[in-house]
């Protein structure tokens, strides 16, 4: 028997609205359409019409799961324009919050991915540990999301001894615990029995569709911005490589409570050493004529930004960001993979069609 399975726009499997049409002939998938761009929200054109005062209030919200990374590639990008320098100290703070945003959103995947497994414990502490480093947001930037925290030469404010020690603090048991259930996790042998094998993508079909991130990390691409290109506090304190070539939904799993982990302990490493002097900076109203870049690793892939100005406004933005899997990508995930696992599948990948619709 053929049908035509409808999943989404509104699935718990799914982040933000997407909807997928599935072609199930029996029980198994064996086609695939995708429908983005519910998210839509004509970004750039509000950008390129708001002043450089207003700007980073914008960016900031492009994406509330993502929200420090667009922020710290814009600023970067106004700095390489404007050759604004950054202090030790406020490049640290800045990775202690991208590292911070990224170890929230993983574990946001991750907790949802153990639900459709029916795992509600694992979900439920998972859910509290991403509470304990919400806490942790909140006493660096003042805001557990979304905050404008990143600014053209540096920070919006300093981090004092009292806030340091309480954030190390905060995510220190986060660490330990994750330790221990990513530990208990590769002992499941019936969950992982589950997804060892199911929605795979190989390294040659990973890199011929160009995709990048957790999912390119979870098929073998050792690709990661952090490491290539260091920027803020990279150079000194880099990450580990987390990779896993299997890429299929538990090495997609594996990833993303891995990067999790390593990002709760970079934190900490970079804390303990974080330098001293000065780390606040300032909103820009102008910027001289000229061109300039910068990428950052974001959760989901790496996010560029691109800049002109003609010495009074900026005439030109340019944002690439990490692409939603589109419909190629989708079809290798998911066809030939039974019905019950599509929904497991969607949400292990952890895309962000928001960040994707940004450049649209």
């Amino acid at each position: 028997m053929s049908y035509i399975l409808p999943l989404g726009p509104f699935h718990p499997a799914l982040r933000v609205p997407q909807r997928f049409e599935l072609r199930v002939e029996g029980e198994k998938i064996i086609d695939v359409d995708y429908r983005g761009g519910y998210t839509d929200r004509a970004v750039i054109e509000r950008l390129r019409r708001a002043d450089l005062l207003r700007s980073a209030i914008l960016v900031s919200r492009f994406c509330g799961a993502h929200a420090q990374h667009h922020a710290l590639a814009w600023t970067m990008a106004l700095e390489a324009l404007g050759n604004i320098p950054v202090p030790p100290r406020a490049a640290s703070l800045r990775s202690v919050a991208a590292e911070l945003e990224r170890a929230t959103a993983h574990l946001h995947q991750a907790a949802l991915v153990f639900e459709l497994l029916g795992l509600g414990q694992a979900r439920r502490q998972i859910v509290a540990l991403r509470e304990w480093i919400l806490a942790a947001a909140l006493r660096l930037s003042g805001r557990r999301l979304g905050a404008e925290y990143i600014r053209p030469g540096g920070v919006a404010s300093d981090l004092d001894e009292d806030n340091r020690a309480a954030i190390l603090r905060l995510v220190e048991q986060p660490a330990e615990a994750l330790y221990r259930l990513i530990d208990r996790t590769v002992r499941r042998r019936h969950l992982v029995r589950r997804l060892v094998g199911i929605g795979r993508l190989t390294l040659e079909a990973a890199e011929r569709l160009g995709v990048s991130g957790p999912l390119g990390r979870a098929a073998g691409i050792a690709r990661d911005l952090r490491l290539e290109a260091p920027y803020a506090a990279y150079a000194g304190a880099p990450p580990a490589q987390v990779i896993q070539p299997s890429g299929d939904a538990y090495a997609r799993l594996m990833v993303l409570l891995l990067e999790a982990y390593d990002s709760l302990q970079l934190v900490q490493r970079l804390l303990r050493s974080l330098p001293g002097g000065p780390c606040v900076g300032e909103p820009v109203a102008a910027l001289p004529p000229g061109t300039s870049t910068a990428g950052v690793e974001a959760p989901g892939g790496p996010l560029h930004y691109a800049l002109r100005s003609d010495g009074t406004r900026l005439t030109e933005i340019r944002v690439e960001t990490p692409g939603a899997p589109q419909r190629l990508t989708w079809r290798a995930l998911l066809a030939g993979q039974l019905v019950e696992d599509a929904a497991i599948i969607i949400a292990g990948v952890a895309a962000c069609p928001t960040c994707a619709e940004v450049a649209s």
